[in-house]
């Protein structure tokens, strides 16, 4: 059986987004290059993990598809939960939440019939960061990353660790804890630093904004956006960037002389949200837009939009399952 590549633990990119985009579009190329001819597992593989880094969920479901085929076409067993697990990620970026449930389902009574403790951690991981904090599930989310962050600091896999620690901080702040996230996040900004895991910045960031706004402190907020926002430019994860301008356009509008940044922020938010952002994350850039307009504007043409983006908002978080916040 050929080795699993980064699929089997979270896919932690060495490199920038854009020399991600350039190996991916090697791999395009080296299946032309074979007359159309199919790539073999690695590469499916490799390819879904781009993908998947790159925000481009439904492009790496298709590759992960394929890969599991060759899985089991050729009798190889252990990558299957592994691929199982991330394909149910990648339902989740997308919004298929049900068929995602039903995957780490199978993933984790996978994992578990063959006593294969990292795939278990694997499967939570995955499960707490891209399912329960979507559902609002945050204490489940919180027990799930805490268990498989343990398993991760113990050997050493320390990208998979700082990712749970991001996780579990997600999850304070949904239970209202932001101290208990800010520790969090603390020991992440540490690690981040001394491994060099600059993929990780513009999440931090984006989550000490968030602390900072649950404190009060929406100029401190803003401060953690411009530096999340800046850390793309540098190898940072380009996933976030919807969420960045989101929480920046709510730190901006607290000081009404910032009304015009604030909805130039969440004007940027929705165009990098329908881009490659997660289906979640849309359907809050539309109303987090719609409410600013809504509330901010005197103009009967603006808050006119701003009722459309609402409506729009509210549409999507049905498709999604979920109820819209208040």
């Amino acid at each position: 059986m050929p080795a699993v590549t980064e699929v089997t633990i979270p896919f932690q990119p060495a490199r920038n987004p854009a020399e991600l985009e350039t190996r991916l579009e090697a791999l395009k190329a080296e299946q032309v290059a074979a007359l159309n001819g199919d790539l073999g597992f690695e590469a499916r593989c490799e390819l879904a993990g781009l993908h998947w880094a790159l925000g481009e969920a439904e492009n790496a479901l298709e590759n992960l598809q394929k890969a599991l085929h060759l899985a089991n076409q050729n009798d190889w067993i252990e990558p299957v939960g592994y691929l199982l697990s991330l394909k149910s990620a990648a339902l989740c970026y997308i919004g298929q939440y049900a068929a995602a449930h039903e995957l780490f389902v199978q993933a984790e009574a996978f994992f578990k019939r063959h006593n294969d403790e990292c795939g278990v951690a694997w499967q939570q991981h995955l499960m707490a960061r891209e399912y329960h904090l979507d559902m609002g599930n945050f204490a489940v989310a919180q027990r799930q990353a805490t268990a498989a962050g343990a398993f991760f600091r113990a050997r050493n896999v320390w990208h998979a660790y700082v990712e749970s620690l991001l996780t579990q901080a997600r999850a304070a702040l949904g239970l209202a804890q932001p101290r208990h996230a800010a520790e969090l996040l603390r020991q992440a900004d540490g690690l981040i630093a001394e491994r060099a895991l600059t993929w990780f910045a513009p999440e931090y960031h984006w989550l000490r904004a968030e602390v900072a706004l649950a404190e009060g402190t929406p100029r401190l907020a803003a401060k953690h956006c411009y530096n999340g926002l800046n850390s793309i430019n540098y190898g940072g994860d380009l996933r976030p960037l919807a969420v960045l301008y989101m929480t920046l356009g709510k730190a901006l509008e607290v000081d009404r002389s910032q009304l015009a940044a604030a909805q130039d922020a969440f004007e940027r938010a929705l165009a990098a949200a329908r881009d490659r952002a997660r289906s979640l994350h849309v359907a809050q850039a539309y109303q987090a837009a719609g409410l600013c307009l809504k509330r901010y504007s005197n103009l009967m043409t603006v808050r006119a939009r701003g009722s459309g983006y609402l409506f729009e908002a509210e549409r999507r978080f049905k498709a999604l399952g979920l109820r819209m916040s208040e």
